[in-house]
């Protein structure tokens, strides 16, 4: 049986789990599955082995997120079993995350208002406008 969110003692102890992983028989979801448990694996050996914090951890989770969505924007993860909680406030968070986010998406959407051409859509121009617009009402 494969472990989730195993944590290899060592290299050896870490290539193991993988060849297991790997030498598996892997349908559509096993495959997809399988990464998500081998690149746990390793990111939690490496961590360990190199003594990150856990301030460290989540930075580098959220840069390794931001990088395979190709995500170039501002981004936050939302954890919706915070709403059984009566001290959070998420429509506040993300509210709150959104407002701060629009200077910088102001920015990118003046650059990409720079490069419209005959296939941008006129709704997407539209809608680059209007956030261009951003910084002048906050």
């Amino acid at each position: 049986m494969i472990k989730e969110n195993y944590f290899p003692k060592d290299w050896d102890d870490f290539t193991n789990y993988l060849t297991e992983l790997e030498e598996q028989t892997h349908g559509y979801n096993s495959i997809a599955d399988a990464l998500t448990l081998s690149t746990v694996a390793f990111f939690n050996y490496f961590a360990s082995k190199h003594g990150m914090t856990g301030f460290q951890a989540s930075w580098s989770g959220l840069q390794f997120i931001k990088t395979t969505r190709n995500i170039d924007a501002p981004f936050m993860i939302v954890d919706s079993s915070k709403l059984l909680y009566p001290q959070y406030d998420l429509e506040k968070d993300v509210h709150e995350f959104l407002e701060n986010s629009k200077k910088e998406l102001a920015a990118k959407a003046r650059e990409n208002l720079k490069d419209v051409d005959k296939h941008t859509n006129s709704k997407v121009i539209e809608r680059w406008k209007e956030i261009a617009e951003y910084n002048e009402e906050s």
